[in-house]
């Protein structure tokens, strides 16, 4: 019963901290609007009505975990472009490449192959990072193992003033301008 309600804690952590992650990129979201620079949406979660009072208006649901559910972002681009990207947090040292589904690993190289803005957002350890589809893609033959340190990461740590500004990296460069980010 212990171990039970230990996972149910560590989950309900999980969650909140995820929903944390995401609002954090919802704001960077708005702000991107407000500089007529991306206009970028969450997708909604995949969501079951258990019940309804027609009466009231009323109803219980609850989320579902869909094998099929669609990568987290999507939007354009100021000039055009699409994008398409998953949010995914770790509090490990590494993420693990397996942490996309089949399904939002084929919905990303769809969007790669047709030529949106793709990627992978991540928090890593409370260190943000916007990482290249196309580098995500080839982790198992460029390193020959299943997930990315953050020194693996470095070049793609993005500024965070209490929104994760994905399209923007310390460094100084911008999504929108690195070809590593588009088929090519």
């Amino acid at each position: 019963m212990n171990l039970q309600k230990n996972r149910s804690q560590i989950s309900r952590v999980n969650n909140a901290q995820s929903q944390i992650f995401e609002n954090q990129i919802i704001m960077a979201c708005m702000g991107y609007i407000n500089e007529k620079r991306a206009y970028i949406e969450k997708t909604p979660e995949p969501f079951r009505v258990i019940s309804k009072n027609h009466t009231t208006g009323v109803f219980t649901g609850r989320f579902i975990k869909y094998k099929n559910a669609q990568p987290d972002f999507k939007g354009t681009i100021f000039g055009g472009s699409a994008i398409c990207f998953e949010a995914k947090q770790t509090m490990k040292d590494k993420i693990k490449i397996s942490v996309l589904t089949d399904y939002q690993e084929e919905a990303l190289e769809l969007h790669y192959q047709l030529g949106a803005v793709t990627g992978i957002c991540i928090n890593l350890n409370n260190d943000f990072y916007f990482v290249p589809y196309s580098l995500w893609r080839l982790c198992k033959e460029q390193w020959d193992r299943q997930y990315f340190t953050k020194d693996d990461l470095k070049e793609y740590k993005v500024r965070f003033n209490g929104a994760v500004n994905f399209l923007d990296f310390v460094n100084g460069n911008k999504v929108e301008f690195m070809k590593e980010f588009v088929k090519g």
